[in-house]
């Protein structure tokens, strides 16, 4: 062969061998237990295990114990659920329409389905869950969310006695139709939350409140418990029979138990689990560290933390005294100095996040300012805060974080105010009964979305209710009229527009001072890949069919 032909044979061969390894590289390694081909970077499916702590469930049935640990939320699908912003995208439903008049809602279900005993899963599953959800034996507390839906809110409270004359039921088993009071196109966002599953009927007739233990539990998501080792753990792994577009690159997800509220940086410096949650008093010590700092997240918190007034009661029935608390604090320094950066200042009730958001335009009702908060009180007839009660200032269950904002707040009101708050604190149950019952002057309350749509902020927040059946007694009659108009507005311009008038009336009427929107933080291994990152540093909230482990695991 001549020098020019081994020259291009050469070539060739090299060429040859640079593609394969291309191709090499390019192609995925393994496919897991269920089928999902693993991204290039991933470890092995053998390595697939994300161990994650969570407090532990009295039951695993969501109808019962919707905020009771992280775990509660996967051995379940709904008709819908939510992409890494939150937006509603099929699940249990392939599609769905809806009727011109935004009144009946048709949901197509995925062929094929079935739950983790092999049954199909049906439209009357999705009827009995539904049923179940609003029966009043049942006396599940956030059975309201579906009050939407026709006849939901007489079933709910007993009045009508047929769960059948509940406006949803089956045309066939692959078929589910919605009809709700009114239009309602905030729909495909409740039917998305974790609590409307459907239900398997022949499991809880045999088992009753036992059916989601170990061993009776039948479900219908990605994930099926494979173990409950009561006080110590609880393990998921991918239902084989699952046969959605959401199936799980992990091969197991582990639930350490732990008490509700108490994270730990420890737990994650040990190497015990691969995401927790942290709290800013922890933010000293993770950013002493160069290994923690660099696996500490942010993620939207969707969030609004607040100071309600009992507006119907003096003192904070004169706008005068809600606009001067409002004025006195000051929301910059707390999100930069006891918050260390992790807030923005709240200005409205709707987050940043939302897409009605209009906070920034609305600033200069609430904006810190306490020259007119002294002369406010003056007017009012608190000069200097002579004569004003005493009172407490109520937080529930707060982190450390939260109370020391809760002191901050507690100081900007005596020196800018005159006026002496005590900080008390109550836990959950305590709190929200002395919520609902307006048994609370004044307190420092947070409000997190359970989906992004502000008809969840507003109007199921601050539409006027009777008591015990609202958090608040603040009531404005425009205020009303305008999330019930937004509420069944189909064009989503207007509703949008709707939405940030009522937001307004709110601000500029003091039903609350807005003090803060924080972020949610986190440690994350550098192993655990699949968050999805938005342009402004944040990650996505945890997606367990989205995750996985990359192949630089080093347990």
């Amino acid at each position: 062969m001549t020098l020019g032909g081994k020259i291009i044979a050469g070539c060739i061969i090299g060429l040859a061998v640079g593609m394969t390894y291309v191709a090499i590289s390019q192609n995925p390694r393994y496919t897991n237990s269920v089928g999902r081909v693993l991204p290039p970077d991933a470890a092995p499916p053998e390595e697939q295990v994300l161990r994650i702590m969570s407090p532990e469930p009295r039951s695993l049935d969501i109808s019962i114990n919707l905020y009771d640990g992280e775990a509660t939320i996967l051995p379940f699908e709904p008709l819908m659920t939510r992409d890494p912003y939150w937006q509603p995208i099929p699940a249990g439903a392939e599609r769905y329409t809806v009727s011109g008049d935004g009144k009946t809602w048709t949901f197509h279900l995925r062929s094929g389905a079935r739950w983790s005993d092999g049954r199909p899963v049906t439209a009357q599953d999705y009827v009995y869950g539904y049923q179940r959800l609003l029966d009043p034996k049942v006396a599940n507390p956030y059975a309201f969310f579906y009050y939407d839906i026709k006849n939901a809110k007489p079933v709910s409270q007993g009045t009508i006695k047929d769960l059948n004359q509940l406006g949803i039921h089956a045309v066939d088993a692959l078929t589910l139709v919605i009809e709700t009071e009114r239009a309602a196109p905030h729909l495909p966002h409740i039917v998305s939350f974790s609590l409307a599953y459907p239900a398997p009927k022949w499991a809880i007739d045999k088992h009753g409140k036992k059916w989601t233990e170990a061993g009776k539990i039948v479900s219908n998501s990605p994930f099926k418990l494979e173990e409950w080792a009561y006080g110590s753990h609880m393990t998921f792994v991918p239902d084989p029979y699952y046969n959605g577009p959401y199936k799980p690159f992990l091969e197991k997800v582990i639930h350490p138990f732990r008490e509700a509220g108490n994270a730990t940086v420890l737990s994650y410096e040990n190497n015990e689990v691969d995401v927790e949650s942290v709290d800013i008093a922890d933010l000293d010590r993770i950013e002493r560290d160069p290994r923690l700092r660099s696996d500490l997240i942010r993620s939207p918190g969707r969030t609004s933390w607040y100071l309600f007034f009992r507006t119907k009661e003096p003192p904070f029935n004169d706008i005068r005294v809600r606009e001067a608390f409002a004025r006195a604090v000051n929301r910059e320094a707390i999100c930069r100095v006891v918050l260390r950066g992790t807030a923005v200042p709240a200005y409205s009730m709707i987050p940043p996040d939302f897409i009605e958001y209009s906070g920034q335009e609305l600033k200069h009702y609430q904006s810190y300012d306490p020259a007119r908060a002294k002369a406010l009180m003056r007017e009012a007839g608190f000069p200097n805060g002579r004569g004003f009660p005493k009172f407490d200032m109520w937080i529930r269950s707060p982190t450390p974080s939260m109370k020391l904002a809760g002191v901050a707040i507690q100081q900007m009101v005596k020196d800018n105010l005159g006026v002496d708050v005590t900080v008390r604190t109550a836990d959950r149950s305590a709190y929200m009964s002395m919520l609902m019952d307006w048994k609370m002057p004044f307190g420092f309350l947070r409000f997190v979305a359970d989906y992004v749509d502000p008809r969840n902020m507003l109007d199921m927040t601050w539409h006027s209710q009777p008591k015990g059946a609202a958090r608040h007694d603040w009531q404005v009659d425009a205020f009303d009229r305008l999330v019930d108009e937004a509420g069944a507005e189909l064009d989503r311009e207007r509703r949008i527009k709707l939405y940030q008038e009522a937001d307004e009336i709110l601000v500029k009427d003091y039903g609350a001072a807005f003090i803060f929107h924080p972020l949610s933080l986190g440690l994350r291994k550098p192993w655990v890949k699949g968050y999805e990152r938005k342009p402004d540093g944040t990650v996505g909230g945890l997606d367990y069919t989205q995750v996985y482990i990359g192949n630089n695991v080093a347990r």
